[in-house]
């Protein structure tokens, strides 16, 4: 068999080079075999037959029977023929290859990467990209249930785009949805059509059908209806929209949502207390976009007719976002500097919003004078307002503002470090409105202080294959830092509180140049003491692995703003993953004042793998931490929470997931939502998720039980 396959080869050879020269140089040698060659010396045409091969750079052609012709470089290949290229493979019945300039031509052609695979009777090509004609895709792999595009001309470059040219969408061998022309850009792992579609019944709602579909209408972009049918409340609908657009440098991804319905149902006041009108609606629209490597443009806009619309119709949107922002913000970074032009917009009246009508900025970072020191500067002119949600005092100023702040950092041997730091601040108001005194006001604030810590570490040969712990490393990092403002609050009576103090469970701002609420400041002489821990072992596969992070911080006051303490409360955060199957976090807050627990969120997590995952959390805020201002509002006491979270979810089998969700609220002893379900996987393209769900307390209308079932395509 060895010398067969010699002598056929030598007579290859002998074929080849009996041909007669050109005058233009032969391109490089293709390598052909077979199980068998015949070759006329006459034609210049090689046959191989059986396991026939031809090898070209970057190029593998295999096919029951392969003629290629040394004169015209044409290699004609049919019978389960396969072209593989850089990247891409083509599957066809019958192909013909031009290795001149790379093009060819093919019947019955089934090519694509996944998740795509597009099929034609009749194709042709180059090295870059394939047309094919009467093309059909399909996601993931030809069903009667799978996504599904049939287009009279198809273009498709392996890992780059997908274009289309009169085309049909729908399921299976079903495509009653027209679209002309579109384009996907298959580098970027956007989707190509996106559907969902969430059904049941809820108290409040009724039975009801909400599904929405995005259509490709143009190169990287989408569009579609959000319908919704509740027989409880009338029938929502409104456009949605999708887009990913790049052109050079200029890349924008965002998408538009909104609906309008006429509720005829029963229907609870907003959060002012007022009437919900029965017309209903709301658009949201997110951008982001870099216009060029040094400018980008980001924004985030949402409106609604009342406060309850998303809560009502969309539950599960709401629940993350319950009061939405609006705003559109232009950054220019180049160097060691940002501009910035911000502008919050406050489209209805449910919330109270501190407008930028806009923000003009300027940030220098941290750069370096000489001598080791650092200078920061950050400057912006605004114009600013407010008007309460419920009425009251409007305030409003035009405000400048800018902070100038030094730093000298020292280290001693790599474990210790200590930079002093110095800083002032300049702000002025005019054009005031509902500030205690009228007429605006400069205020000019300094600041001193400093930022230390110490490194130390230790290392033990400790092992453990049950936690897989092979040796344990302890870096211990205590911290100290010092800032001293006095005046904080001079001239408040000046100065309308529009960017003032808001609630928060952590430890305040030190630095002067990053406070937000300049309008609403305080003197301040405080020293923060800091203990951070981190536990390591190696890790089997690369560098160490944390098990366990420990880090604690509190505040001691020598000057004190009204109603605060000596000391703040401990602030604690712990992590801790002694294993890939067990994860656990605290956040903790505890007043050494009064030896009592202020706040604590914490969560643990078990998991197999993706067999089964339980998790547990608790969420807990004490009733004592006082009140905090809102105009139009006045002061409010801080509403204590005291809820348990509980999530369980198990693979029966490779098509079936089990899941329970259910949080339970231990002030009001109820259960404020429960849902039983189970997920299913159909055709490794949708997911169809069925739920039973339980609701209860005044913010979900004094409860309901509810059936939902939800469709969504895994991508498309």
């Amino acid at each position: 068999m060895l010398v067969a396959q010699v002598i056929r080869r030598f007579a290859l050879l002998l074929a080849l080079l009996a041909l007669p020269c050109r005058s233009a140089p032969a391109p490089e040698q293709a390598d052909l075999s077979a199980d068998q060659t015949q070759a006329d010396y006459g034609t210049g045409e090689t046959v191989a037959r059986g396991n026939a091969r031809l090898v070209d750079a970057g190029l593998l052609l295999t096919a029951d029977e392969i003629r290629f012709n040394q004169k015209t470089q044409v290699a004609s290949a049919a019978g389960n023929v396969v072209l593989t290229r850089i990247g891409d493979r083509l599957l066809a019945d019958q192909l013909t290859f031009n290795r001149k300039d790379g093009t060819f031509t093919a019947t019955n052609l089934r090519v694509g990467r996944f998740p795509y695979y597009i099929q034609g009777p009749r194709a042709e090509g180059t090295r870059a990209e394939v047309t094919v004609h009467d093309a059909t895709v399909s996601y993931r792999e030809p069903g009667s249930w799978q996504p599904t595009l049939q287009a009279k001309t198809l273009v498709y470059s392996p890992g780059h785009y997908l274009r289309l040219s009169g085309a049909n969408i729908g399921i299976g061998a079903f495509q009653p949805v027209p679209i002309s022309r579109v384009g996907q850009d298959l580098a970027s792992g956007r989707s190509l059509v996106n559907t969902t579609f969430d059904g049941g019944y809820r108290r409040r709602l009724g039975a009801y059908v909400d599904a929405a579909a995005h259509i490709p209408v143009a190169a990287g972009a989408s569009v579609g209806p959000d319908l919704g049918l509740y027989t409880a409340r009338g029938v929502m609908i409104g456009p949605i929209a999708d887009y990913a657009i790049t052109h050079g440098d200029d890349t924008a991804v965002g998408y538009l949502k909104s609906g309008y319905i006429h509720d005829f149902g029963s229907r609870n006041p907003d959060v002012l207390g007022l009437a919900v009108p029965a017309d209903r609606g709301y658009a949201e629209w997110h951008h982001n976009q870099q216009v060029t490597p040094d400018l980008s443009v980001n924004a985030d806009m949402n409106w609604s007719t009342d406060s309850e619309v998303i809560r009502d119709f969309h539950s599960k949107e709401f629940v993350p976002v319950q009061e939405p922002d609006n705003f559109i913000e232009a950054d220019y970074a180049h160097a060691d500097m940002i501009g910035s032009l911000f502008a919050r917009l406050q489209p209805d009246r449910y919330y109270p919003v501190q407008q930028r009508l806009p923000e003009l900025r300027f940030d220098l970072l941290p750069t370096v004078l000489g001598g080791g020191i650092y200078v920061r500067l950050n400057s912006g002119l605004a114009h600013l307002e407010e008007s309460p949600p419920a009425g009251g005092t409007k305030l409003a100023a035009d405000r400048f503002d800018t902070f100038l702040g030094l730093s000298r950092p020292f280290t001693y041997k790599g474990i210790f470090d200590f930079t002093p730091v110095a800083g002032a601040r300049y702000t002025h108001y005019w054009n005031t409105e509902g500030a205690r005194d009228p007429g605006g006001t400069g205020r000019a604030l300094g600041e001193l202080g400093f930022d230390a810590d110490l490194k130390a570490s230790a290392a033990f040969d400790y092992e453990n294959p049950l936690w897989h712990i092979d040796g344990l490393r302890h870096l211990v990092t205590p911290t100290l830092s010092y800032r001293y403002i006095p005046n904080g609050d001079r001239a408040s009576a000046y100065i309308p509180p529009i960017d003032r103090n808001t609630f928060t469970n952590y430890l305040p701002i030190m630095e002067l140049g990053d406070m937000r609420s300049i309008d609403q400041l305080q003197a301040s002489n405080v020293i923060r003491v800091g203990f951070n821990n981190t536990l390591q072992t190696r890790d089997k596969t690369y560098g160490s692995r944390d098990l366990l992070t420990f880090n604690v911080a509190e505040d001691f006051r020598f000057q004190r703003a009204p109603g605060q303490t000596d000391f703040s409360d401990v602030h604690a955060e712990i992590t801790a993953t002694p294993a890939r199957w067990l994860a656990f976090s605290l956040e903790d807050a505890v007043s050494t004042r009064r030896g009592a627990q202020r706040a604590i969120d914490a969560d643990v997590t078990v998991r197999e793998g993706d067999v089964w995952m339980a998790r547990f959390g608790v969420g807990y805020l004490s009733d004592k931490y006082g009140t905090f201002y809102v105009p139009g509002l006045g002061n409010n006491p801080i509403v204590g929470v005291d809820t348990y979270h509980l999530e369980v979810r198990a693979r029966l089998n490779e098509v079936y997931e089990g899941f329970v969700r259910g949080d339970f609220d231990a002030r009001d002893h109820l259960f404020v939502n429960q849902y039983y379900g189970v997920e299913q996987k159909i055709s490794n393209t949708w997911i169809l998720e069925y739920a039973v769900v339980f609701s209860a307390g005044p913010n979900n209308g004094n409860g309901h039980f509810g059936l939902e079932v939800n469709l969504n395509l895994i991508r498309f």
